[in-house]
Formats: C-alpha cells, structure tokens, sequence
C-alpha cells in the first residue's frame, strides 16, 4: 500500500508544475480522478484518455491553420494571435493516465484484471501514448518525454528531440501491438477491445509517422511505412476510424457545441474557391449554400473589407467567408457554412482520425518515392479521390467525372488532393501541408505575428518559467521559440 501511495504523490505533484489549457474537452459525468489514493479502475483511466482525442481530431485551430475554415466576428485565431500554446494538460491528464495504466498492471496484472487482460491493458496503452506524444511533437517539436511523469523524481525532465520521440513511438506501437491478445479490455469505447481494430490503428498511426520523417530519415520511414502496410492498415472507406460522438451533450461533437449559441466559423473562401475551379462535387457535401446573396459584398473597395465571391453550382449559390482579414465586416447569412450534418449532428462527420482516402495518398506518395509497395501512383491517386467521393456520399457519376478529369498524379497533385480529402480533419490537413506544402497556400492577409503560416506551436510561457533549463537548451538545439521555426522533418 505505501509503494501505491508513494506512485501517486509522485503522479500529483507533477500536476503541480504542469499546466495546460489548449483546447477544452467535455469529460461529462464520468471523469475519475486518477490521483485518488484509493485503488483505480484502470478501464476508467483509458475511457479518460479517448475522451481526449475530440479536442485533437476536432481542434478549431488546426483547421483555421490548414484554411478550410474561416472565422467570421473574432479572427484573431485564424490571423496567429496567438504564439504560445501550453501543453501541460497532456502530461497530467492522458499521458499521466496511460502511464499509470502501464505501471498498475504491469506492476500487479491480477489486481486489475477485471479492467481486462494485461496484455490488452498494456498494449492499448502503447499504441494511444504513441499517438498523442507524436501529436505534441508534431506541434511543438521537442518536448519532455523520456523523464516526463517521474513526479519528486524528476521535476525538470529533458526535452527531446523529435526524432528520438518517433523512434520511441515506432517501438511502441510495435511492441503494443504484440501484446494484444484479445483477453477483453474496458472502458474502451471505441474499439470495444478489438485487436483487429486496435491493430489496424496502430498501423495506420505507423503509415502516417512513416511519410511525417520521409524527407529527414528516408531509410527508417522506408522500412516502417512498408511494414505498417504489409501488417494491415486502413483498407476501406468503411474502415475510416471516427470517434464515436453521441447526439448526447456528454460527448458531442465539438463542432456542434462551437455553433450552439454562435456562428463563429464559415466556410473558407481559399478551399470553396478551389473546389469550384476544379468542379469538385464535394462542395455540396463540405457546404451549404448562402442564405442571402448580397451583391454589396462583390467587387468592393478594399478600403470597405474584402469581397466575397459568390458561385452558382447545381442551382445553388455558395460564397467562402474571406480568409485571414482584421474585420472583415460580412454578415453570416452572406456566406457559406459547414454543412448541417456535422453542425447538427456531428455523429457520422467531422471526426475522422485516419480514413481510407488518406492512405491511398499515402501510398500514392510511397510509389512515387519509388518504395516497396503494390500499385502504382496514379492508381492509388485516383483511389483516393474515389474513397474521399464515397465517404462524403457523392454519387458514382459525380466521382468518375471527377477522378477522370483529374490531372495526372505527382506529388503536387497528390498533395492538393490530400489536403481536400482532409476536410476537417484539421491537425492532419494543416501537418501535411506544412510537410509536402502543397497545396501552396499564402498567410492571413492581416497576420498578427509571424512571417507565414505558422510552422510550429511556441511553447507556453510557464515552460519557459518551471523548466528554464531545459527549454533553453531546446530552444538552443532547435531554434527560435515561435511559430517560423521549422521541425525537424519539415525540410522544405
């Protein structure tokens, strides 16, 4: 009992010099406080850690970033406002969570067996820390990992570099994966234990960190893209992992509760415009049409705020809210929106972690990489056109006419094409952009700070403060804590 207590001291008190308020989630009525001192359910501990992947998958920021929203009233978001982001809710909310799972059951497996096996316990464990610590890399670059939640042990842990981060990760999931041996696991609410489904994560997870590090380690992103793939990833449109929202206010879609009480976040005029030059039939699936048609919006003097550019498609009117500008001084009713299947109910939609459509890009970009793997690139191009087609439900005609006017696939069309596919999928689509940058997209007009699109997250200010050591030196090895300093595997 005293070597029980004495671990959650340890895990509380590194509460007490981490802080973190990036993006809220609703936990609902079964939020469990991990720091109790009584023993702990561990399947509890793992339905906390997946009720924070909405605020990832869903993040608004990320979106504003990869410019397929834009913000009506309050643009501060989509215009960099904001440099410093904090990440210290991660350390003592899942990551505190998953390791704590690792250490209880591995430490006692019978003790909290009714949680599930240890191997399901412990594997699932693997696999979800590996996608949240990657995602923290992906945003900030180095972060605490390897001496992070040591409580009184460490109270100042190293940065690491991302590269040590992903080769932990690849790991990780490898070695997660193999301990699944299906002896029933829960609190999991979105696979309901199924190793077929935590597996088919873990590689796709794997598939995606692969082409993150392809232009920085060429070798190692080789051989684990190539091994995700042979071990089974994503392989059709049915397959799309997508967090299960309820229509129930306890777990909704994020998107929902943003446009409860306002009307926040319009269509962006950068993607609609795109998608109508190239008569993408999505249109009619990311969109709704304009409300009101205002013809004082058109041709206006710059002087007055941008103009909005209005498109007749299929009969029906559709306008992008201007991206990026201080006031832009444009009425809701004048612009489009998000369609109504992800504002008003969010259940099917808006929520997607991996799809099939995103790994037939993938795999499109590893043939053209010249890697090991079955098809060719245009093949598994128009592949991906098709998927993202059939997920959002265009018809057959539609798609086909699409796909058979698409220009030839390259690694510029392929980007262009991914970045689409990843409508509101926001954190991969603005990830992908800065790593292919493609498709070649400019910064707010009226940007606050940077010289760009942000290309990282700085870090927050009580970082800075508690750790001043360590962050020094990471800002030594990696370079100026602002949103211009490229990560690691961002080499162009």
């Amino acid at each position: 009992m005293k070597n029980k207590f004495n671990k959650f001291v340890g895990l509380f008190l590194t509460c007490s010099i981490l802080f973190w308020s990036c993006e809220n989630v609703d936990f609902g009525d079964e939020n469990v406080n991990p720091n109790a001192v009584s023993t702990p359910n561990t399947g509890a501990l793992l339905t906390n850690v997946l009720r924070n992947i909405p605020g990832m998958v869903s993040g608004v920021n990320n979106t504003l970033l990869a410019q397929h929203v834009s913000e009506v009233t309050y643009t501060e978001d989509s215009r960099y406002e904001n440099v410093q982001w904090n990440f210290d809710s991660y350390y003592t909310g899942p990551l505190m969570d998953l390791n704590t799972i690792i250490g209880l059951v591995a430490d006692n497996p019978s003790e909290y067996a009714s949680s599930g096996s240890s191997g399901m316990q412990i594997g699932v464990a693997h696999i979800l820390r590996s996608y949240i610590i990657t995602f923290m890399a992906d945003h900030w670059g180095m972060i605490p990992f390897s001496e992070a939640n040591q409580g009184v042990n460490n109270l100042t842990p190293k940065f690491d570099t991302i590269e040590a981060i992903y080769t932990k990760a690849f790991a990780d999931i490898d070695a997660g994966m193999a301990l699944l041996d299906g002896g029933g696991l829960t609190g999991d609410f979105m696979f309901s234990g199924s190793v077929a489904q935590w597996k088919m994560f873990g590689n796709t997870l794997k598939m995606t960190m692969a082409l993150r590090i392809a232009d920085i380690s060429s070798s190692v992103a080789k051989s684990n893209f190539e091994a995700a793939w042979n071990a089974g990833v994503v392989a059709k449109v049915s397959d799309n992992i997508h967090y299960p929202y309820l229509s129930s206010d306890d777990n909704d879609n994020p998107w929902q509760d943003r446009f409860e009480t306002r009307e926040d976040f319009a269509s962006s005029d950068i993607l609609l415009n795109h998608m109508v030059a190239h008569s993408d039939p999505r249109i009619h699936k990311f969109f709704e049409p304009v409300a009101t048609k205002n013809p004082a919006y058109e041709n206006r003097d710059p002087a007055d705020g941008p103009s909005v550019v209005y498109h007749e498609v299929d009969g029906l009117t559709y306008a992008g809210m201007p991206y990026g500008y201080d006031t832009p001084g444009i009425l809701q009713t004048a612009v489009s929106f998000i369609t109504d299947s992800v504002i008003y109910d969010g259940t099917q939609a808006g929520g997607m972690l991996y799809t099939y459509a995103q790994v037939c890009f993938n795999m499109a970009e590893a043939s053209v990489r010249g890697w090991n793997v079955p098809g060719d690139a245009q093949t598994w191009y128009e592949l991906g056109m098709q998927a993202s087609m059939d997920q959002w439900g265009v018809s057959s005609a539609d798609a086909t006419a699409y796909v058979d006017a698409a220009p030839a696939a390259t690694m510029e069309t392929i980007g262009n094409e991914k970045w689409i596919a990843l409508y509101l999928q926001g954190f991969e689509a603005w990830t992908e952009q800065r790593r292919l940058d493609y498709p070649v997209l400019s910064a707010a007009p009226d940007a606050i700070t940077g010289n760009g699109i942000p290309n990282r997250y700085g870090y927050g200010a009580n970082t800075a403060t508690n750790n001043s050591s360590n962050y020094n030196a990471a800002v030594a090895a990696q370079g100026a804590d602002n949103q211009d300093t490229r990560l690691w595997w961002d080499t162009k």
